[in-house]
């Protein structure tokens, strides 16, 4: 008959006849074990041996056979350090010492902490939204269509802008030169208003920004008895032309009496009906053949230079040479000038001379061939 023990509130508790046999079942000797029993504060009982744990609750924990029942109160002991441990672990990371992450306890489930700040906060982890990707092709496609012909069109807008734009400036009448509104001024008996007026109106129903006013400059500069011209657009249909004319530098006349006006620089003036009254006149056989003499050319250019006062003064031109030059004045002064070059100077010692004659001393030859070193004799 096996050992009772009481518990604390007075249950029995017979070890062989309850648990001997039915939970451990016979011992190698065929007797049934005999396990023992500590009673716990809570007055339950178990077989095995029992540990207060000092709630109200209890937990037994059979062994093996052979190794005795050991009570459950050492279970209940070892989960009271356990929480303890986790409570130090705990303080242990609020300090920064070293926690063991795997007894770390946390309150918050997988939902809740995904959706926290520290994973991005609620939303971040969610699943994206399928997009249905022929639709999406079919309005990328729809934009770019948008988006070029929206440019086709501005560059279409452009393009017909400028080329108005260029129609306007250049081919419409809005800056067409008209004829009447072409002024000519500063031409002579020598030079011919018509021929000015005719280079200008081969320009009229041009766009005055397509008329070059140098070349109609350059092309008026060529004719005779012209030193020079200027031309002036004036918008929208007009152009002023200046001409600095010159009357002729010299007649040339020939050995039947013909005479022909030539300017400085040799070109022939073909005036109708013109005087050559107070022009200087040079001998020649042939005038068109002797426009090619060099002496007769440098003669042209000397007279060419020369004041108009003093040119009227001129009764006779000779020049046998191109570096002989000779000009004879009305008041018996005879000229030695040499060739056409530094006539500046040449000019100055003359008049220097001509307006002093007392530094002649009664000489009527002035030679300045050579101007630094003139003579008189």
């Amino acid at each position: 008959m096996g050992r009772r023990v009481t518990s604390h509130d007075g249950s029995s508790d017979d070890g062989p006849s309850r648990y001997g046999q039915s939970q451990y079942g016979q011992s190698p000797h065929g007797q049934s074990r005999r396990g023992r029993s500590l009673s716990s504060g809570s007055g339950s009982e178990a077989p095995g041996r029992r540990v207060a744990s000092g709630t109200a609750s209890s937990d037994s924990v059979p062994f093996g056979p052979g190794s005795g029942d050991v009570s459950s109160a050492s279970a209940e002991h070892g989960s009271g350090r356990t929480v303890r441990s986790q409570r130090a672990d705990v303080s242990a990371a609020d300090s920064g010492r070293f926690v063991d992450a795997r007894v770390l306890r946390s309150g918050e489930s997988v939902s809740e902490r995904l959706d926290s700040e520290a994973f991005g906060g609620p939303g971040l982890l969610t699943r994206p939204k399928v997009v249905d990707f022929p639709e999406r092709l079919k309005e990328r496609r729809k934009a770019n269509r948008r988006q070029r012909l929206t440019r086709m069109g501005v560059a279409a807008l452009v393009v017909v802008a400028v080329l108005t734009l260029i129609w306007s400036l250049l081919f419409s009448p809005l800056l067409k030169l008209q004829a009447d509104q072409i002024t000519v001024r500063g031409t002579n008996t020598w030079v011919s208003k018509g021929d000015v007026t005719a280079i200008a109106d081969t320009h009229v129903g041009s766009s005055l920004l397509l008329v070059s006013g140098s070349g109609i400059e350059e092309k008026i500069g060529e004719l005779p008895g012209v030193v020079s011209a200027q031309a002036s657009k004036r918008y929208p249909h007009g152009l002023d032309i200046v001409v600095k004319a010159e009357p002729p530098a010299a007649v040339l006349k020939d050995a039947n009496g013909d005479m022909t006006a030539v300017d400085s620089e040799g070109r022939v003036l073909n005036a109708v009906n013109a005087s050559v009254k107070g022009i200087p006149v040079i001998e020649v056989k042939n005038a068109k053949k002797s426009l090619d003499n060099k002496a007769v050319i440098q003669a042209v250019k000397v007279l060419g230079t020369l004041d108009e006062s003093m040119r009227r003064k001129v009764s006779k031109v000779t020049a046998k040479t191109q570096d002989s030059v000779t000009t004879t004045l009305a008041d018996g002064y005879t000229v030695i000038w040499g060739n056409s070059s530094q006539m500046r100077l040449k000019k100055a010692v003359v008049d220097t001379l001509l307006k002093n004659p007392k530094q002649l001393g009664g000489a009527k030859t002035i030679n300045v061939a050579a101007p630094d070193k003139a003579t008189i004799k």
